[in-house]
Order: C-alpha cells, then structure tokens, then sequence
C-alpha cells in the first residue's frame, strides 16, 4: 500500500493544484450565500471525479489481473505528452490583449447554488485534472493491490481534490469576513497569472508523467 501511495503522490499534488477551481470557489465565498454556493461548486468537481474513480473501480481496477502495466504506463506517458504539447501552446500564444477578466469568472459573481453547481461541472469536465484524475487511476489498477487498497487510493485522489475547496471554505468558516480580503487578494493575484500558473502546471506535470511513463516502459 506505502508503494501504491508513493506512486500517486504527483497525480494527489496535481489534483491539489487547480486554480480554476480554487478561483471560482473563493470567488463564491464572496457571494451572498457563501458557504452553500461554494459547497455547491465543489461538489460538481467532486461528482465528476467520483463517476472516474467508480468507472476505475467497476472496470477492474480492484482487479490485480484486470489491467495490464504497459497499458497503464502508455496512459501515464500519452497523458504527459498532452500536458506538454498544451503547456508549449499556451506559452508560446501571445497573451490576450481584451479587457477584463475572464467570462466563466464574470458569471460566477451572480450565480447561487445551482449556477454554481452547473458551472462546476463545465470546469470539471474541461479541467486538465480530468486526465490527472485517469492517470492515477490506471496507476490503481496496474498496482496489482486489493479491492480494499485500491478504494482506499482512489479515495485518497478524491480528498486530494476536494481540499481545492475544503481549505478556502474551512478558512471562511473559521475567520468569518476576516478570510474575505485574504482570499480575495489570492484569488485577483492568480487571475492576474493565470497564463504563468497554466504553463507551469501543464510543463511541469507534462515533463513528469512523461519522464515516468519512459522509465516504466522501457
């Protein structure tokens, strides 16, 4: 179980790392009804990557004979290849010029519950973390572990993922209107580098899951 863990720990950090979703929930924290709106986005991201995990686990991931390992390393590899081809477009696409923030961000300002929840699957499903998410799923299944390990990893994944909004919520909750001015000021600084964040995280897991993806295949 300590190996499976070791091997997951890049796709729990790149779960841990998703601005979008950091952004759009402290952006919610801003809102009328905080809390709920911003529970309500987290769940949408949080249901998305259930459906992955259950699909891993139905599909034979609990099964150590269901998937081979050369087959998990290609996913693993094909998923950094992506990560580096989208991190060499956006750093080399000249930096939009157009004023003002970005559309989806504009949007969230006036959404309740269920506008957040809707928004939160659209971010979800087109999130870079979706792939994260299925690399370390094939990383479950080709670990040869146990129903029990490999419920307990996926859920591992899952918690990785919700601490995006547990942290900002959990601080709101604990410091009140104290929180806002903190979570605002991160919140504007990471729509100011949006495009730096971006390249950094596409190049830096791209260069990662590529390099383990050759190491285990050859």
């Amino acid at each position: 179980m300590s190996e499976l863990f070791g091997q997951l720990v890049p796709e729990m950090i790149g779960l841990l790392i998703t601005p979008a979703a950091v952004v759009g929930c402290v952006l919610l924290l801003q809102s009328g009804n905080a809390v709920r709106n911003a529970f309500s986005f987290g769940a949408a991201f949080l249901l998305v990557y259930l459906q992955i995990g259950l699909a891993g686990l139905l599909g034979g991931a609990t099964d150590p004979h269901a998937t081979s390992t050369t087959v998990a390393h290609w996913v693993g590899f094909l998923v950094g290849l992506m990560f580096l081809a989208i991190g060499a477009v956006l750093l080399l696409r000249q930096p939009s010029r157009a004023p003002g923030r970005p559309r989806w961000i504009t949007e969230l300002e006036s959404a309740g519950p269920r506008k957040a929840f809707a928004a939160g699957l659209v971010l979800a499903v087109l999130n870079p973390n979706l792939f994260i998410m299925l690399s370390g799923i094939s990383v479950i299944a080709q670990s040869g572990s146990g129903p029990a390990a490999s419920i307990f990893a996926t859920g591992l994944l899952l918690l990785a993922a919700a601490l995006d909004f547990l942290i900002p919520i959990g601080m709101y909750v604990l410091m009140g209107d104290r929180a806002r001015s903190g979570l605002g000021a991160a919140k504007q600084w990471m729509v100011e580098h949006d495009r730096i964040l971006a390249v950094c995280v596409f190049v830096g897991f791209g260069l990662l899951f590529t390099g383990r993806g050759l190491a285990a295949l050859r």
